[in-house]
């Protein structure tokens, strides 16, 4: 169970007001809350927000946010913001609004909540350049790539950058998915600049399988983030890493109490610590029950997680 954790801790960023789930915001946020206190929340990232529906956020979150009237140690909710522009007049106007948000959770009495990181789609490499010139330090930016292209330019602009790069990796089309070979060398070109990576989209079960809903195969999140992590420790490389993530057999990826392993390509439990760290840090899913309930069905957690 604990090299579970270690492939899980912090991974699912809540995107609940995205499709298929497409909710509402006052019952995004009660969801949110809600996994923040169950005995999951190690497994839960951030809240992501359209930048645009900021202010419905603020009015609808009052009831959840904590204050730190009676508990200082409470932690803030932590989002990451959509923005719409980079590299110009309208993408600082959005840093301006995001600093405006920031002071004004940071009060005390306020409620607490602190945008952590935004997550852009850039035109090329040019407006890469331009958004990292603006960016302040106490962000981090996720420039959505297009898997569909050569990104090894926009790539080379965030390496050595405080900067990763966002990977969709599904949605509610076929034509939204990519292929195992487009996704591992996306993954490959980001490995070979030493940039991180986080993924979206069509990531709520364990392993690769077929989705009839959207009618065509949809990767599974233990494929992604533990192909990378043997990819990032130089364990596979690209051809192998295409049919990891193509495999739909389960029995083919094992959990020991000490690391992790597919077909025998293996990596100990402090190896994909390292790599969840540096490398292949999170997946937005507008589920978090789904991936949580799969992994209890398959054994690789209790049934009731123990908090913490």
């Amino acid at each position: 169970m604990e090299t579970t954790r270690g492939l899980m801790q912090g991974i699912i960023d809540f995107a609940g007001l995205f499709p298929p789930a497409s909710l509402d915001m006052p019952k995004t946020l009660a969801a949110y809350a809600k996994y923040r206190a169950s005995a999951d929340q190690w497994a839960l990232g951030r809240l992501i927000v359209p930048l645009k529906r900021i202010g419905e956020f603020e009015r609808c979150a009052t009831e959840h946010l904590p204050t730190g009237e009676t508990d200082d140690s409470e932690e803030p909710w932590r989002l990451s913001a959509l923005c719409e522009a980079t590299g110009d007049e309208s993408f600082e106007d959005e840093l301006d609004a995001i600093e405006r948000f920031n002071a004004r959770h940071g009060e005390p009495g306020a409620g607490r909540a602190v945008i952590e990181t935004i997550e852009i789609k850039p035109k090329d490499a040019h407006a890469i350049e331009g958004a990292l010139e603006l960016m302040p330090e106490t962000l981090f930016p996720w420039f959505e790539l297009p898997w569909q292209h050569d990104i090894r330019g926009m790539v080379a602009a965030l390496s050595e950058m405080e900067s990763g790069a966002k990977v969709r990796t599904g949605g509610v089309t076929p034509e939204s998915h990519p292929s195992p070979l487009e996704l591992a060398r996306f993954l490959a070109t980001c490995h070979h600049a030493d940039v991180p990576f986080k993924a979206t989209a069509g990531l709520h079960h364990p392993f690769r399988h077929r989705a009839e809903s959207v009618g065509c195969d949809q990767f599974g999140f233990v494929n992604v983030f533990m192909g990378a992590a043997l990819l990032h420790h130089g364990v596979v490389e690209q051809e192998e890493l295409e049919m990891l993530l193509a495999d739909t057999h389960g029995k083919h990826f094992e959990f020991t109490p000490t690391g992790v392993s597919w077909k025998a390509r293996a990596l100990t439990l402090g190896q994909l610590r390292e790599a969840r760290e540096s490398f292949c840090t999170s997946f937005g899913s507008c589920s978090f029950d789904e991936p949580m309930n799969d992994l209890r069905s398959l054994h690789l957690l209790p049934p009731h997680a123990a908090k913490g």
